[in-house]
């Protein structure tokens, strides 16, 4: 006889609506907690709804004990009509679930066999010269998922942005080089002392305090229309901690009291063309930001810059956009 496990996933996107479904049909052989021959397996098959198919092609599963130690990448996966295919283990299961609106297959560090989750998961590469940007990784981390025989159980979760967004607006400029219209070559933002790793608990490696942080700048161009620039949008990886709590049943509600947060501090740079040269003003070694970097969401620093007179930021903090919530209960 075959037995249905069913998982209503509710996750929040920005611009994209999802709703995830968990099936798991059970057949027989031996009980097991590691992945060999004689494991009872499960067939698991996960359905999404979303505005961009990106999510459902680059979501990826992996299995911890319930020590948080590492058993598997869910392999075998078949994509086709909004669904994800595959077999696990029969036994109780710390499940992560990592998604993009981008393909970052090539930058999960996939730990090894019994490896903690206090491991790195992601590490944001640099291009040589420069700190790449990060996706808007998208993470969430299921503990105690009991996958047993004759029982069908419900849940319904959320997978968050496991990143933050730092916003540069230059408001007032003046006594530099004239501005030509697009991206100017000594007009742009930097970031300095900016996290790069993020490990499989969605904290920031190997910690809070004292993050891996990169030698190279996260630098942005400053497009500028009309005499006026752009925003200028970069994304780090951020500490999750204890931001979000996860139910039993999966739900995920947002911490009214976190202890557990960032204390990670970034620096900013910021140059204007001036005699041809890039100059910085009292930048040179880079602004502190004041706040730190959490999960979803947006540090705005507004700076004011004129020549070698001044160089004054104003600094807040917001939420990331409102997501758009949707929950889908497929039968």
């Amino acid at each position: 006889m075959m037995n249905k496990r069913i998982f209503n996933i509710r996750t929040h996107y920005s611009y994209a609506i999802v709703a995830l479904l968990f099936i798991v049909a059970f057949s027989s052989c031996n009980d097991s907690n590691s992945p060999d021959e004689t494991r009872e397996e499960a067939a698991v098959s996960f359905q999404l709804r979303a505005a961009s198919e990106d999510y459902l092609n680059n979501t990826s599963i992996y299995r911890f004990d319930t020590s948080n130690k590492f058993v598997e990448k869910m392999l075998n996966i078949q994509r086709e009509n909004n669904t994800l295919s595959t077999y696990t283990a029969v036994g109780t299961w710390n499940l992560v679930l990592l998604t993009c609106n981008e393909n970052i297959s090539d930058n999960i560090i996939v730990p090894s066999p019994k490896a903690s989750y206090t491991e790195p998961m992601w590490r944001t590469k640099d291009d040589g010269n420069f700190l790449s940007q990060t996706p808007e990784l998208r993470y969430v981390s299921l503990p105690n998922v009991a996958i047993t025989k004759d029982n069908v159980t419900k849940l319904s979760t959320l997978l968050y942005r496991n990143v933050a967004k730092i916003q540069v607006i230059l408001k007032k400029y003046d006594g530099f080089d004239k501005i030509k219209e697009g991206k100017n070559t000594n007009a742009y933002a930097e970031l300095l002392d900016v996290p790069t790793t993020l490990a499989w608990n969605g904290n920031l490696y190997p910690d809070k305090t004292n993050p891996t942080l990169s030698t190279k700048p996260l630098r942005e161009k400053f497009n500028f229309k009309s005499g006026v620039a752009d925003t200028v949008n970069f994304i780090v990886p951020a500490h999750s901690g204890d931001t979000y709590i996860v139910g039993e049943n999966g739900s995920v509600t947002l911490n009214s009291n976190p202890q557990d947060v960032p204390t990670n501090k970034l620096k900013l740079r910021v140059s204007m063309p001036l005699g041809g040269n890039p100059y910085f003003g009292r930048s040179q070694q880079g602004l502190e930001i004041e706040h730190s970097p959490k999960v979803n969401s947006i540090i705005r620093v507004n700076v004011t810059f004129y020549g070698k007179t001044s160089l004054d930021i104003k600094v807040d903090v917001k939420p990331w956009e409102n997501w758009i919530i949707q929950e889908e209960t497929f039968e």
